[in-house]
């Protein structure tokens, strides 16, 4: 193991920030005079709050509270270019300009299908986003083995007919760059293509069929809130609508189902629309490229038919075979929060994404579509992730045949559709915030175009003294322990109405904490018949629906190198006999089962390399290297990294077979671990959010189960864990207007990877 301090990267003792929100040139790369402040400060009382202004040249105004366990004042948080950062960093916002322009110029692609007759488009979240080199030249590279590989873009281009998906570059010189097909045409149907904006053509049809069913229907059963009818008041609200994938439509089919909402009027917030469902359903088909051939049906008026059309709907009005249902709306202190957090000083920001705190040191990045990556992750020097990334997220909804419902959040963006985040709300004063590129949204989201991309500051680092101990206990009447310091890394995701908060938090004793909160407005329907078998109703006309929330982790864990195993740890109930025991019985005396334990490892990818959580059968999952130990004597144990579950997850309700579970097929399992291969890069494909009855599992799929059929051995190999979690959310009163904050975490420990507790006796990192 190397010494503590040899391989950590060189520091720049500043923060390379500006107090404004303003974002610094990318190519200043701290060139602004450093100042180096020695600060020693003793507070008079507990709790007491020391303010710095520092006016020269390159400082930043810091706010430091005392920490209530006396420990030190000053932020020991340092940034600095990182090589991981180079080469696994996503693309900077200038990269991402300059690339989109420099293929759409070549191609002749549109930035995005904002106008009905545009043929070729870049599309979707992954429009352009980092192609990752080849891990071994990557791992050469960070180790100062090899050159540094050039870097390459993957665009995602749509064809009226086709998507596909491209190599280009290399970045760092365009004049040389070249195309080269990764994903063929006709691998990818054109239903699956990628991207949201064409749903902005079927307003067109929505207000058409608003107005053919009018106001003597429209405005009597629901108000005067139908903008697109005579005597249209405002002041009551304002009918929108929200287009929806619908992943059950037919093999081969792309439709969309649009739900009515009202959008209150002021003092409420317009996102209160997700509390506010109008009982005016219908679909879409737009399979076709030809917005003309565009079809709607299957229209439903207060949970009554379906009716294939407007006219068919009038015809039963007419006959008075439609009943009006009660659907009225007041806005009001129900559907917006009344009290929130005011918002703190200014954004401290960095241009440098290599982060190191006492003995850590890694490099943070944020992907377009599937959000927040920590690469390159090292403890006192030695690393031991290659990259912990967020993958995806679903959200699977329970209701009638039409009414049920899933989201793949990384196909609409676990980024994108955010702002920056605000001191003294999602982080603390003291955070310093890094930076990636934005070209959706939220202003972007009906025309994005990469070519126009922003910089925004989607994630906060900042240190932490938590509140509990390492370790702790009472002898000869004194109680001793270690408080437990902690390095902080988030970001969060706006995907509609709900938010999703990534943490990933390294301790001082080794562990790795990743946590995942869900966060704003529960998705609502009009309650019909039944519905309370699918939902809460929390108000008249509103019921909050049964819905799944999962999350999907990469974890490429690396213990003294790359010839890895997967060990597992099961304890069970035994019969106190044989096994090579002496059981020390006494023949007067009953005998009793005893726990014990039993290893084994797993030597091939398949069925035996995924686990679901069983709560009678406890066990310890673990990446080991069989030929590393810290100890020498009997007692050898190969050192490793645990996975464990630190909240309740539950598993899949559905079957394997479910079109939804098929779709993501991670969600089927707490942890999978298969071989790492360059190609294998995400657990399931942004492309399942549609038509998703037509699978996606050939040789460009990106698809757990496809990975885990290949049968390689796990046996000193490089592994990869794929970590699902799962949380049902039964919607009670409390999560109106938005839920309270609730979630799932995992952890990466120690597991015989140390000779002792590293918190009961740390070097003076810190």
């Amino acid at each position: 193991m190397p010494a503590v301090d040899e391989e950590r990267p060189h520091l720049v003792d500043c923060q390379d920030g500006s107090p404004s929100s303003q974002a610094a040139p990318r190519s200043a790369r701290c060139g602004r005079p450093c100042v180096v402040v020695p600060l020693m400060l003793c507070a008079a009382a507990l709790g007491s709050l020391v303010t710095l202004r520092l006016q020269k040249a390159g400082a930043v105004l810091t706010t430091v509270p005392m920490s209530p366990y006396h420990d030190r004042l000053q932020s020991s948080v340092r940034f600095f270019p990182s090589r991981a950062s180079e080469v696994l960093g996503e693309l900077s916002v200038k990269e991402v300009q300059e690339i989109s322009a420099w293929f759409m110029l070549q191609t002749g692609a549109a930035p995005c299908r904002a106008f009905e007759n545009v043929r070729t488009w870049l599309a979707g979240p992954s429009a352009v986003e980092l192609l990752r080199p080849p891990k071994a030249e990557t791992l050469a590279y960070l180790d100062g083995k090899g050159v540094k590989p050039p870097r390459f873009a993957r665009v995602t281009m749509v064809t009226n007919s086709s998507v596909l998906e491209f190599k280009v570059g290399p970045v760092e010189d365009l004049s040389k760059a070249k195309i080269s097909e990764l994903v063929p045409k006709g691998a990818i149907p054109y239903s699956k293509r990628p991207g949201f904006e064409e749903t902005w053509f079927v307003k067109p049809i929505y207000d058409a069929v608003v107005t053919e069913l009018g106001a003597s229907l429209l405005v009597k059963a629901f108000g005067p809130i139908w903008p697109q009818l005579a005597g249209y008041d405002p002041s009551r609200g304002t009918v929108s609508f929200l287009p929806r994938n619908d992943p059950l439509a037919p093999r081969g089919t792309r439709r969309i189902r649009i739900k009515s909402v009202v959008v209150p009027p002021a003092p409420s917030r317009p996102d209160a629309q997700w509390l506010n469902p109008l009982p005016l359903d219908m679909e879409v088909n737009i399979t076709a490229w030809n917005v003309s051939e565009w079809s709607i049906n299957h229209i439903t008026f207060c949970n009554q038919g379906p009716f294939d059309s407007p006219k068919t709907l009038l015809q039963a009005y007419s006959k008075g075979q439609l009943q009006m249902c009660n659907a009225t709306f007041s806005a009001g202190h129900w559907d917006t929060p009344q009290r929130e957090s005011p918002r703190g000083t200014l954004r401290n920001e960095s241009h440098h994404n290599g982060v190191s705190w006492g003995p850590w040191s890694f490099s943070v990045t944020q992907r377009p579509s599937t959000g927040i990556a920590v690469t390159d992750i090292r403890f006192r020097g030695e690393r031991i992730v290659y990259e912990l990334a967020l993958m995806d997220s679903q959200a699977i909804y329970g209701g009638s045949l039409r009414d049920q419902f899933m989201y793949s959040d990384s196909a609409y963006t676990m980024s994108q559709w955010s702002t920056s985040l605000e001191p003294g709300v999602d982080c603390p004063d003291k955070a310093t915030y890094l930076s990636a590129a934005n070209w959706m949204g939220p202003d972007m989201s009906r025309r994005p175009d990469p070519r126009e991309a922003q910089e925004f500051w989607p994630i906060c680092v900042f240190d932490w003294v938590e509140d509990h101990e390492i370790w702790r206990h009472m002898d000869a009447a004194q109680s001793r322990g270690y408080v437990r310091k902690t390095v902080v890394v988030r970001s969060i995701a706006t995907v509609g109405n709900y938010d999703y908060i990534m943490d990933v938090k390294f301790r001082k004793d080794g562990e790795i904490n990743v946590e995942t909160r869900f966060a704003g407005y529960p998705e609502t329907r009009f309650p019909g018949q039944g519905e309370e078998v699918f939902s809460t109703l929390v108000r008249d006309g509103v019921a909050g629906i049964v819905h799944t929330h999962s999350v999907a982790w990469k974890a490429d864990i690396e213990v003294a190198g790359q010839k890895n195993a997967l060990h597992v740890t099961e304890v069970r109930e035994h019969e106190s006999s044989g096994l090579g025991v002496n059981w020390k019985a006494d023949g007067q005396e009953q005998r009793f089962p005893t726990k014990i334990l039993q290893h084994h490892y797993v030597d091939r990818e398949g069925a035996n390399s995924t686990f679901v959580a069983d709560t009678r059968v406890p066990k310890a999952w673990a990446i080991v290297n069989r030929n590393s130990s810290v100890s020498s004597g009997a007692w050898k144990n190969p050192r490793g990294y645990r996975i464990e579950l630190l909240s309740f997850s539950t598993a899949q309700v559905h079957s394997p077979e479910h079109p939804f579970v098929k779709a993501m097929p991670w969600t089927k399992y707490h942890l999978a671990v298969t071989k790492y291969q360059d190609n294998e890069y995400r657990p399931s494909s942004p492309y399942v959010n549609f038509d998703g009855l037509q699978p996606l599992s050939g040789p460009y799929a990106q698809d757990l189960d496809v990975f885990l059929s290949n049968n390689e051995s796990l046996m000193d190999e490089d592994l990869v864990a794929w970590i699902g979690l799962n949380k049902e959310h039964i919607v009670r009163q409390e999560d109106i207007p938005l839920v309270s904050n609730f979630g799932v975490s995992f952890s990466l420990q120690p597991w015989n990877f140390f000779d002792l507790n590293t918190g009961s006796n740390p070097p003076s990192e810190l």
